[in-house]
């Protein structure tokens, strides 16, 4: 596993009340983002068979839950410091994953790796897709990346182009996806690639017998900051 040195933020001063309307637009806006996608998954059930499996069930619960972790960490960091414009995207990236794995008890079912090339800034509102993206490729892999009921491995590596885009690439250890899903998918899939245009960001899948990677590459004006090196172990 990569060792990363995260920068430290200046503590922020009591937030005014013109920092406390933007926070509650903040929270508006987000909390619409993540009932929209609930209607998406609730549209995916109505599409499925009359009888839902227990097991069925309770991904769809971790889908949602997970939801909720990845804009609630967003909302703690901002909290934390609420003068920010921008967030370092190594850090918000681990602290969400760790986040993750713990408050969803997937400790035994999933770990992940980091590998950082750069580091940049993203505003709040970029964060809050980067970290619902993760989320959701997370659980498509739980439900499908080793059928066996394998623990699954996501690799997470983040790299800055000379033009100012950057490349999050995120990718399983497992036996990848049919060549007719890859097109379409399911509605995880579907949801993904509806966060990437949101995004406006270009999204490649890719698959084979050693798993499945999804590629986002974030067009130059994401990085309004200038990309600071970091330490790859």
């Amino acid at each position: 596993m990569s060792s990363i040195n995260l920068v430290s933020e200046t503590k922020a001063p009591a937030p005014t009340p013109a920092l406390l309307r933007e926070a509650d637009h903040r929270i508006s806006n987000h909390l619409a983002l993540l009932m929209a996608m609930v209607r998406a998954q609730m549209k995916g059930i109505d599409q499925g068979p009359e009888i839902v499996s227990r097991k069925e069930a309770r991904e769809l619960l971790e889908a949602t839950a997970g939801k909720l972790v990845s804009v609630s960490r967003l909302h703690h960091r901002l909290s934390e410091q609420s003068h920010l414009e921008s967030i370092y995207l190594s850090e918000f990236v681990v602290n969400l994953c760790t986040s993750l794995v713990s408050s969803l008890s997937l400790s035994e079912r999933v770990y992940f790796v980091h590998h950082w090339r750069a580091d940049c800034r993203l505003s709040p509102e970029q964060a809050q897709y980067v970290g619902l993206l993760i989320n959701e490729i997370m659980i498509n892999a739980l439900k499908h990346a080793h059928p066996t009921g394998l623990p699954v491995q996501l690799e997470i590596r983040c790299e800055r182009h000379a033009d100012g885009r950057v490349t999050i690439v995120i990718g399983d250890d497992g036996v990848g996806l049919p060549e007719e899903d890859i097109g379409a998918g399911g509605v995880g899939l579907k949801l993904i690639r509806t966060l990437a245009k949101s995004l406006d960001a270009e999204l490649r899948v890719e698959s084979d017998s050693l798993g499945l990677t999804l590629i986002l590459t974030l067009p130059p004006h994401m990085d309004a900051v200038k990309c600071l090196s970091v330490v790859a172990g």
